[in-house]
């Protein structure tokens, strides 16, 4: 288990993910807002919740399962396509989780660098886990 513990979410704290996954987790809590989220509610504040990013080099197309739950909070998870930091939002890769469920995606990636934005719905913020899961497409 990796933990990050809290700060800004700027490209200097970001958290490296090997490329084959793991189990992460954090808070959000005492992070501040730096980024947008397309699939967040309308009618937040710029840069929306507060939130921290993670960064995976994938080395071919993979198939990438991102799970969050047992959050504590309504989370928002956000994929973006790197290299650049805080990179670009990945179409159909934004995913809410207002229930227990939290926050899921499952992706086809193709080779590169990809951001994951950790966040909150509506402007929630808390602890958080990840269970990142890298396959063969």
């Amino acid at each position: 288990i990796a933990a990050l513990a809290g700060g800004t979410a700027t490209s200097a704290d970001v958290l490296e993910i090997p490329a084959t996954g793991g189990f992460f987790q954090g808070t959000t809590a005492n992070a501040t807002a730096d980024y947008n989220a397309g699939c967040d509610q309308g009618g937040q504040p710029d840069k929306g919740a507060p939130e921290q990013l993670l960064k995976i080099t994938l080395p071919a197309q993979k198939r990438m399962i991102l799970d969050m739950l047992g959050s504590s909070y309504s989370t928002l998870l956000d994929v973006r396509k790197g290299p650049d930091c805080p990179g670009t939002e990945v179409p159909l890769a934004c995913a809410v989780g207002y229930y227990a469920q939290r926050s899921f995606l499952d992706l086809t990636l193709d080779a590169g660098a990809y951001f994951i934005q950790i966040d909150g719905f509506a402007g929630v913020s808390g602890p958080w886990f990840l269970d990142v899961r890298v396959v063969d497409p």
